[in-house]
């Protein structure tokens, strides 16, 4: 049986999980943003990808997990400008139709995914699951947004999906930043925004979940807004998080049906802020760090060899 993973060329968390497990495990890379790489037939009975470079073929059909993880596509500006959304559509289309129907087990269905990811859907589930929340704002009113800062002793603003900026040289991401001055909250009638209180912090945690197995790491920024940003001096280290924090979690994971999440916490004097879950989030460079053993996880639950389901 194999695991197909789908997602690009440059993905070096599946480079890392292949070069663990190739001797044990039969993997078959999908990698989209190589799309026209592959010959791919669906018909009423099979569905098969095969691989025109190296020969390797896969029917879904012997596929025992899908890992569904970081979609590109390809660069179509050789194409006239007027048949590229349609052409991406397609594409994604055929993506996500296998990506659904794939493995009697998948880490995550597109459709779910999609739903655990949205800000607003995250939001009423972790009230309803118990978790504290910061005051919050989604909106695409310059005044709202501007009435909600001025209300608040100090704001942040973050996106609401991805907040990638693609140009024809690089990729540029947006974080979460202070709102320093509510005479720049301008243009969100077509460009909605998130907002948040800015909450006080001794430390953040991240918490993976893989199947019912926590990995939880400890992150001490010198950015005390967002530790992801490229100047912070970051220090790492493995925590166990409170029990009841920890069944809020599952809870969370089992109204959005999903087996892995990434959950960011800020702590302060003890008490844990839920920030965000991220259905799909990155987690190798933690283990790396730290060796917490998540890609051992994930190839135990995609091959159906976990015997620890919580």
């Amino acid at each position: 049986m194999y695991i197909l993973i789908i997602t690009n060329s440059m993905d070096l968390t599946v480079d890392s999980i292949i070069h663990q497990f190739s001797d044990t495990v039969s993997f078959f890379r999908f990698n989209t943003d190589k799309f026209n790489d592959y010959e791919i037939k669906v018909t009423n009975e099979d569905t098969v990808i095969s691989n025109t470079i190296s020969n390797v073929s896969i029917n879904i059909n012997d596929c025992h997990g899908v890992y569904y993880r970081k979609i590109t596509l390809p660069d179509l500006q050789g194409f006239d400008a007027k048949y590229r959304n349609l052409m991406y559509k397609e594409m994604m289309a055929i993506i996500e139709g296998i990506a659904e129907n794939a493995g009697k087990v998948a880490l995550t269905r597109p459709s779910i995914l999609k739903k655990a990811d949205n800000k607003i859907v995250q939001i009423h589930v972790a009230k309803e699951v118990g978790f504290t929340v910061p005051p919050s704002l989604l909106t695409n009113s310059n005044n709202s947004a501007r009435e909600f800062v001025a209300s608040q002793e100090s704001s942040i603003v973050k996106p609401i999906s991805v907040g990638r900026i693609n140009t024809s040289q690089t990729v540029n991401f947006i974080q979460t930043n202070i709102v320093k001055d509510t005479g720049y909250i301008e243009g969100l009638e077509f460009s909605p925004a998130y907002f948040q209180t800015y909450v006080e912090k001794d430390y953040e945690v991240r918490l993976t979940i893989v199947y019912g197995e926590c990995f939880g790491v400890k992150v001490e920024s010198s950015n005390n807004v967002d530790w992801r940003k490229k100047d912070a001096k970051v220090h790492y280290s493995k925590i166990k998080v409170p029990e009841d924090i920890e069944m809020k979690c599952y809870e969370m994971m089992d109204k959005l049906n999903i087996h892995f999440a990434a959950f960011d916490f800020i702590v302060n004097k003890q008490k844990y802020i839920f920030l965000e879950l991220n259905a799909n989030g990155q987690w190798q460079w933690l283990e790396e760090k730290l060796n917490l053993g998540i890609s051992d996880k994930i190839v135990e639950y995609l091959t159906g060899e976990d015997k620890n389901e919580k």
